[in-house]
């Protein structure tokens, strides 16, 4: 039965074309691709031989829209994006040795994670995504033919014709190859089951009668279910349903025995009958491991089960093996148990990325069932679940957590110190951070995380920091698989402790280069500022965040170097933010170009404004209309100034200083010749003239001259 046909031809169904925006992030040890499909559409994801495959459930795919992708993040994790378009299946291209991991934020919100190294065991991501699962996207206007329309209202009047079919001059032998080819693709799928005849009986030579055979389904046959994209995943999910309390309470398992009998009774009663595995003992013994936190063991006794274990502790015992050990697990049973009461909270917890906001996660449940973790589980298992309450903003879960950490007996007080740091960083006391980073170093300064709480501090407080710092960084950097963490703490510690240049010779991400940035603009003297800050007028925005950009020009302002200061700038426009085109007025202006100092500040506001409004139209001879500027700027004395500059003198205000009230009154009441003689004339023009004389040299004494631009 040729069922590879049948398959490909149930997946040419009509379907209106949607739009299903790609958006992304940077997320330091991993990149994020986040896909808004329709509501309740089906996706899958798969293998490929660049990378993976994701592909919607459904006769046709969404219209990917994937022109925002590559704003927020580089291609040192993702190399290329792009549509298929043959298939219209989204192609993802890998630039590293990293894995994809994949979940279901919320409804039609699909979150692809792409992390470095090898992705989890028995991932069913990893599976080569199959080639005939995909439908072709419909050409607008167009509407495919629907292959499986009732044909009960369309009698077929073709006859059976005799075998074989003459065809004349017309080879047959490519729809061989074709349909060939095809079987053997169903076959490799499993679709397509593959048998040798039996001896042939003796035929005449030409054979007219019907062949069961002889004959093509256009549609599904009796007995075989067509699947599309993504419906394996869906069948093998489990049910959104909540797990009992008993089944997952680790904390009853520990049967108030010694951690060594527990272990001994664990590795006990596991064969019944024949030598074979005895369900009962095996999970039992699972379930005591896990109480030890042996993950691993617990995983491998599972496996004497084997993967068609119909227990339904078994898929749930699997998961909580793999969180034990602190792994991730993407076919995880808790994943929609946020909501659950009793234990399952908390197992659902420690099986997400990140705990999503809102009121879909049982916080009290999460939080009683942690505290009633035996202690060894809680220590291994509770800074991880405090960071996850961080991020979700809630700093209180955090303390709860922290405050059962510090009651269990044996505690890492490195672990609660550190814990500490990154709660008082969470809260931006960073005082409080700084001390509590010390501690942890003080404890144990070879963990890498401790190292990283310290430099975090110093960095949001810009503060110098000891060489000795970046020296451990460098050490241990080959022993954490280049974590993205270690490498910008290496590089935050080198700019820190005053060493810019081999800050610079790291490999920096653009979210690397911004801190590193606020740091040289921050802290760095003059000459190594100047040697990295200084760029050719031609060269192109340094890809940093505008709020260092713009600090950075401000410095450089400040040294005076306005051409190196716009290059920082880069293209200002109307549209931008009002500071950011006062930066580039002042550096316009500093480039004795005041038209385009003005053409910046049209429309804004406000005294800063007005003052550099004013000075332009200095530069440009405009004197009435700079006086009108430093009024509303509130700067009346050098609204006068500039008002005697340009001659008239009747607006000076009679307040103002007695140097400039005199210089006036000297212009305004000039001696009026009228009809005295010749010798009266003379002598009020030499009094006049005495006068300004005195009045002259008083004004350059008392008023400062004006500061120069």
């Amino acid at each position: 039965m040729i069922r590879a046909l049948l398959f490909l031809l149930a997946l040419c169904l009509p379907a209106q074309a949607q739009s299903a925006r790609v958006l992304s992030g940077e997320h330091g040890d991993f990149t994020r691709l986040v896909i808004e499909l329709p509501d309740g559409a089906e996706w899958s994801v798969g293998r490929s031989e660049a990378g993976y495959v994701f592909s919607a459930k459904g006769a046709a795919q969404p219209a990917y829209d994937i022109t925002a992708v590559w704003q927020r993040i580089p291609r040192t994790r993702l190399d290329d994006l792009s549509i298929d378009p043959a298939s219209g299946n989204l192609m993802i291209a890998l630039a590293c040795d990293c894995h994809v991991f994949p979940f279901e934020y919320g409804p039609g919100i699909v979150v692809l994670d792409i992390k470095a190294g090898p992705a989890p065991e028995g991932s069913a991501f990893e599976a080569a995504f199959p080639t005939a699962v995909a439908a072709p996207r419909e050409a607008a206007g167009q509407p495919a033919y629907n292959w499986l329309a009732d044909r009960a209202t369309q009698p077929s009047t073709v006859s059976a014709l005799p075998l074989p079919l003459d065809t004349g001059s017309v080879s047959l032998e490519p729809l061989r190859d074709e349909l060939l080819e095809e079987i053997a693709k169903g076959a490799t799928d499993g679709l397509v089951d593959m048998e040798l005849p039996g001896k042939w009986p003796d035929m005449p030579a030409t054979d007219h009668a019907e062949l069961p055979w002889s004959h093509i389904r256009i549609g599904p046959d009796p007995g075989v279910t067509v699947t599309t994209p993504g419906a394996l995943i869906a069948d093998e999910a489990v049910p959104p349903s909540c797990a009992a309390p008993d089944l997952v309470d680790l904390s009853t398992w520990g049967e108030d025995q010694l951690p060594r009998d527990l272990l001994v009774a664990a590795r006990s009663g596991l064969y019944g009958e024949f030598d074979r595995p005895d369900a009962g003992g095996v999970l039992r013994s699972v379930r005591q491991l896990l109480y030890l936190g042996f993950g691993a063991e617990a995983r491998q006794h599972l496996r004497m089960l084997g993967d068609g274990a119909t227990d339904k502790a078994a898929p749930l015992y699997r998961s909580m093996a793999h969180l034990v050990d602190g792994e991730t697990d993407p076919q995880t049973p808790f994943a929609r148990m946020l909501d659950c009461d009793g234990p399952a909270a908390l197992w659902a917890a420690l099986a997400h990325d990140r705990l999503p906001p809102g009121p879909g996660v049982n916080r009290d449940a999460i939080l009683q069932s942690f505290q009633a973790l035996p202690a060894h589980v809680r220590r291994h298992l509770g800074p991880a679940l405090a960071e996850k309450f961080l991020a979700r903003q809630d700093a209180e879960a955090a303390r709860i957590i922290r405050d059962a950490l510090e009651r269990s007996p044996d505690v890492d007080q490195g672990s609660v110190a550190l814990l500490d740091a990154k709660t008082s960083l969470h809260a931006r006391d960073t005082d409080a951070a700084l001390l509590h980073a010390e501690t942890a170093v003080a404890l144990d300064g070879d963990r890498p995380e401790n190292l990283i709480a310290l430099v975090e501090t110093h960095f949001l407080k810009l503060q110098p920091l000891d060489p000795w710092v970046a020296e451990a960084l460098l050490a241990i950097r080959g022993e954490t698989g280049d974590s993205d963490e270690v490498e910008r703490a290496v590089v935050l510690a080198l700019a820190l402790s005053n060493q810019i240049e081999f800050a610079f010779e790291a490999d920096l991400s653009p979210s690397m280069l911004s801190d590193l940035w606020w740091v040289v603009g921050a802290r760095a003297d003059d000459d190594d500022f100047l040697r990295q800050a200084v760029l050719p007028s031609d060269a192109p925005r340094p890809e940093v965040v505008a709020e260092v950009a713009k600090a950075i020009a401000d410095r450089l302002l400040g040294l005076g170097f306005p051409d190196a200061a716009l290059v920082w700038l880069g293209p200002v426009t109307a549209a931008d933010p009002i500071d950011l085109r006062l930066t580039a007025a002042r550096a316009q202006l500093a480039r004795g170009d005041a038209r385009a100092a003005l053409a910046h500040l049209d429309g804004a506001q406000g005294p800063e404004a007005e003052e550099l409004r004013a000075k332009a139209l200095l530069r440009l001879g405009d004197l009435q209309a700079a006086q009108r500027a430093l009024s509303r700027a509130g700067d009346g004395a050098t609204a006068a100034r500039v008002g005697i500059w340009d001659g008239d003198l009747s607006g000076l205000d009679p307040e103002t200083a007695a140097p400039w009230q005199a210089a006036a009154d000297l212009v305004q009441s000039l001696p009026d010749a009228g009809t005295a003689g010749l010798l009266a004339r003379g002598d009020r023009t030499l009094e006049a003239s005495l006068a300004a004389r005195d009045a002259i040299e008083t004004l350059l004494t008392d008023v400062p001259p004006p500061a120069s631009d």
